[in-house]
Formats: structure tokens, sequence, C-alpha cells
């Protein structure tokens, strides 16, 4: 006869928060920090976000290991934000808007060599 392991609701939530924690190891980055630097609308932004989602898709890649949605307080409100990957990052860069001159500079720099 098999001994009946009792659930324990601590236990599983404190393995549901370490295969979070695994599952989103690679997320580095926050949006709200590299916006600034490419002079980003915040919709263009979530525009390119999604694009870069479908890409990964259309390629087998789960997109939660390089996006994930998060909420930060900035001052008192709370605001909506995203932690990324590098490669997040970098296809978000791909997809983005090149009537922006620093994505469109990014973008071709891609194809051109120095």
């Amino acid at each position: 006869m098999r001994a009946l392991i009792p659930y324990n609701e601590f236990l599983f939530e404190s393995l549901q928060d370490f295969m979070d924690a695994l599952s989103t190891r690679e997320l580095r980055c926050y949006a709200s920090d590299f916006i600034p630097d490419f002079d980003m609308d915040v919709l263009l932004f979530d525009e390119a976000v999604e694009r870069a989602i479908r890409s990964c898709r259309s390629q087998g890649i789960p997109p939660y290991i390089h996006f994930k949605k998060i909420y930060r307080y900035s001052g008192d409100a709370l605001e909506a934000d995203w932690k990324l990957s590098p490669l997040g990052c970098y296809l978000i860069l791909i997809n983005a808007d090149p009537s922006n001159p620093l994505i469109a500079r990014f973008q071709t720099s891609l194809i051109i060599k120095d």
C-alpha cells in the first residue's frame, strides 16, 4: 500500500514560484529602461512587442521565455512594463517602426557593415 502525501498549499505555491523563476531567468531587461534610449512611443512599442511575439510563435519559440508583461509603481501610479530577454529586446527593435531614425539606424546596421 502506498502512503498518501497530504496536499500542502505552501509547498505547491513554492514549487510554482520556483518553476516561474526558472522559466523567466533570462528576463533581465525592462522595456522602460530602453524605450527612452530609442525615443520610442509606448503604443508603437506595444505593436513591436506583438510582432516580436508573433515572430517567436511562428518559429516555435515559447514567447514567455522572452517576454513577460509586468506592472510596476512609478511614483504614485501603477504602470505596465515588460521584462525582456536579450533576444526579446533584439526582436522588438527589429520589429519596431522604421520611421524613427534611431530604430532605422539600428535596423540598417544589421545589414550594412562598416
